[in-house]
């Protein structure tokens, strides 16, 4: 299972869901599920944009967990 760790990285950084929302130009909706683990899936595109605006890499976003 791929963890999704971008709740802890915001409270990390300081940022909210608006503040990455209105970088990325990615809807709150959709930044809320991926933050709260709602989603099954996230487009290359929208995790490249999540990424570049929180200056981080595949692998501080991306966990891969151990069931």
């Amino acid at each position: 299972m791929i963890k999704i760790k971008l709740a802890e990285i915001l409270k990390e950084k300081g940022k909210s869901i608006y503040w990455l929302a209105d970088q990325t130009g990615i809807t709150y909706p959709t930044l809320h599920k991926i933050a709260t683990k709602e989603t099954q899936s996230i487009k290359l595109d929208v995790l490249e944009k999540i990424m570049i605006a929180l200056d981080v890499t595949f692998d501080e976003i991306l966990e891969i967990e151990k069931e």
